[in-house]
C-alpha cells in the first residue's frame, strides 16, 4: 500500500480524522500534505506507506482556494469558529474589492492567525490564543499568484486564490480587509484541485459509508491509488538493473552516465518500481531518499 489517495474532506472535521479511517482500514502508515481547518473542505492528498516519504516534495504543489468572506464583523480566530472581536459597517462595494485585488498578487508579507499551528518556543501559536495569552506573530513571505472575485452581494463576496504552501486564507481576508478600511471573517472555504490532480475523481467521505463490509472498502479504495511516483511528474525518471538499485538502496553511490547536468535531481525505478530519488554530480547518483 504505497501510493496517493486524493480525499474529498467534508466540513466538520480534522485532517486527520479524515484520513484516520483510511489509516485503520489499510493498516498502514498515513500522512497528509497540507491541512485543512474543520469548517473547511475539499482536496486532501493522503499519503500511504513509502509515500510519505515524498511529502515535503509533495506540498510544493501550487494550492487553489474558493471561500467566502462576510464584510464588517472580524473574529479571533479570523473565521466563522471565532469569537467575535469587531463590527464596522463600511461595505466594499464591488468596484472597491476589483480595484484592490492587483495589490495583494505577488509576493506579500502575511502575519499568520493566532489560532494556527505557527510555532512559536516549542508551541503552537493556538495553544498560547486559547489560554487568552497574549502573542506578537512575525510576517512571513509569501506567495499569492492569481487572487480574483467570483461573486458579491450584500455583505457576502466570494474569491479564488491559487498560491503556494504556508498560505493562511483568513490571513489573506483580514488583510484585505483592513485595505479596504473595514472588518472581515472567513465563512466557508474549500480547496479545490489543480495542477496534475485537476479534475480527477476523489474519496467522498460519504460515499465511504455506503459500504457496509470493509472488504469492499478495501477494493474502492485499493483501486483509487495513484502510484509512489505520481508527484514526481517534473523530475526525469530513469531506470536501473536491479544490481545498481540495489546499491542505491544501501546508500551507496552509483556510477552512470546521464544527459544531465549536475545537482540534477532524478528519480529512479527499476522493475517500474520507484526506487530512490538522487542527485546527480559528476557521473554519478547519489540517492537522497530511497523506497
Amino acid at each position: 500500500m504505497n501510493g496517493w489517495l486524493l480525499v474529498d474532506k467534508p466540513v466538520g472535521i480534522t485532517s486527520f480524522q479524515a484520513i484516520n479511517r483510511f489509516k485503520k482500514l489499510l493498516d498502514v502508515k498515513t500522512g497528509h500534505c497540507g491541512t485543512l481547518d474543520p469548517f473547511a473542505s475539499g482536496f486532501l492528498l493522503v499519503a500511504l506507506g513509502k509515500a510519505t516519504k515524498l511529502v515535503e516534495y509533495a506540498m510544493n504543489f501550487e494550492k487553489n482556494y474558493t471561500f467566502v468572506v462576510k464584510w464588517g464583523v472580524s473574529t479571533d480566530s479570523d473565521d466563522l469558529t471565532g469569537n467575535v472581536v469587531g463590527n464596522c459597517q463600511v461595505i466594499p462595494t464591488k468596484q472597491q474589492i476589483v480595484d484592490k485585488l492587483e495589490c495583494f498578487i505577488g509576493e506579500i508579507d502575511q502575519v499568520p492567525p493566532i489560532f494556527s499551528a505557527v510555532k512559536v518556543k516549542g508551541r503552537k501559536a493556538y495553544e498560547y490564543a486559547r489560554k487568552g495569552e497574549e502573542l506578537i506573530l512575525k510576517s512571513k513571505k509569501v506567495y499569492l499568484k492569481k487572487f480574483s472575485l467570483l461573486s458579491h452581494e450584500n455583505d457576502l463576496s466570494t474569491f479564488n486564490i491559487v498560491t503556494n504552501k504556508g498560505f493562511y486564507v483568513r490571513a489573506l481576508a483580514r488583510d484585505f480587509a483592513k485595505s479596504l478600511n473595514t472588518l472581515a471573517h472567513v465563512v466557508e472555504l474549500r480547496r479545490n484541485q489543480s495542477g496534475i490532480f485537476e479534475n480527477m475523481e476523489m474519496i467522498n467521505a460519504e460515499v465511504t459509508k455506503d459500504f457496509l463490509h470493509n472488504n469492499e472498502l478495501y477494493d474502492y479504495i485499493s483501486s483509487r491509488i495513484l502510484p509512489l511516483d505520481y508527484v514526481l511528474d517534473d523530475i526525469p525518471v530513469y531506470d536501473l538493473d536491479l544490481s545498481d538499485a540495489k546499491k542505491l538502496k544501501n546508500g551507496q553511490f552509483v556510477f552512470h552516465q546521464l544527459s544531465l547536468g549536475n545537482d540534477s535531481r532524478v528519480a529512479i525505478k527499476s522493475n517500474n518500481e520507484l526506487v530512490a530519488l538522487c542527485m546527480y554530480a559528476d557521473g554519478y547518483l547519489k540517492p537522497t531518499k530511497t523506497f
